[in-house]
């Protein structure tokens, strides 16, 4: 994985886990169905019937994967103004492959299954599909019936495409130049990269409040460029990357090495020069006919660059 995929990763993470922390929701006593085509002896997936608008499981959205280190009485995440402070679980153990690191197990208080008795399934019985909202067992014995679970409030993608865009509200994460330039006598570069955020809300409220909150997150701050040693976080069926051979979550850690650990970058990436303006467009899309279309009614984009210095 090259420098661009993992500064665009870790930018990512950075807006999906952390800035849009408080546009996390819960759903409660959702009832879970057997699909039956794709269930056989030694696999069972049930899936989770939400009535939610937008739907949980749009694209770009999913079920949270991650717990918060802090919570209150409720079980309701608390956070800190110290952005020094993870906001995420981080232990010490292995990722999937067997490296030491310190890093984030998968959830295991952001989603819970219950049987027909409303009893508690234990989280070492299930795999989860995050990204389709799914519960897959290996046994018909434990029968899930019910599911509680956090989700994404806001659908979060690095592309644009209208044809199966999500419900709003969507962001889109567009790095689209770089400048390189040396800044030391001998080895090192100096990395600018320029980045637009779009954001397309369901109404102005929601506009104005997922722009300031980003805007408010990229000035004068910074975050980590993890070198995703194992991939991201999920599989590509949407499993915690290693839990469908491994039960043990502390042998099984999303690694977060970071590229300032391996002395390939100095510190991490740095925003600059952030800016919001509103996007006032027509509300006729043209793509092959002519259609009426919402997602530009209420619309802004958030420009910036990011900087990096690479040691070597």
């Amino acid at each position: 994985m090259k420098r661009l995929r993992k500064e665009d990763l870790s930018l990512y993470r950075y807006i999906k886990d952390t800035v849009l922390r408080d546009f996390m929701e819960k759903d409660e006593l959702v009832p879970l169905e057997i699909i039956p085509d794709i269930s056989c002896q030694g696999s069972y997936v049930y899936q989770a019937n939400s009535s939610m608008e937008p739907s949980p499981t749009d694209r770009g959205r999913g079920w949270v994967f991650f717990d918060c280190a802090n919570t209150d009485a409720s079980g309701d995440c608390v956070y800190t103004t110290d952005y020094c402070i993870p906001e995420f679980v981080t232990v010490t153990g292995t990722d999937a492959q067997g490296n030491n690191c310190t890093g984030t197990p998968e959830q295991s208080e952001r989603i819970t299954i219950y049987d027909e008795n409303l009893t508690t399934i234990s989280g070492v019985d299930y795999l989860i599909d995050y990204v389709d909202g799914r519960i897959i067992l290996e046994t018909n014995t434990i029968v899930p019936k019910y599911i509680d679970y956090y989700w994404n409030y806001v659908s979060v993608v690095d592309e644009w495409a209208l044809s199966n865009a999500a419900t709003t509200p969507v962001i889109v994460i567009d790095t689209h130049g770089t400048d390189k330039k040396g800044y030391q006598l001998g080895a090192g570069k100096n990395v600018r990269r320029l980045v637009d955020i779009h954001v397309f809300a369901s109404n102005a409220a929601e506009r104005d409040d997922l722009t300031e909150t980003i805007y408010d997150e990229l000035y004068n701050k910074s975050t980590p460029v993890y070198d995703f040693v194992t991939g991201d976080v999920l599989d590509h069926d949407g499993i915690f990357y290693g839990r469908k051979s491994n039960n043990n979550k502390l042998t099984s850690l999303f690694n977060r090495t970071t590229l300032n650990d391996l002395e390939i970058l100095h510190g991490g990436m740095t925003f600059h020069n952030v800016s919001s303006r509103h996007v006032k467009l027509p509300l006729l899309v043209t793509q092959d006919s002519i259609m009426l279309s919402n997602l530009n009614a209420y619309r802004s984009k958030i420009s910036f660059e990011i900087e990096t210095y690479t040691r070597a």
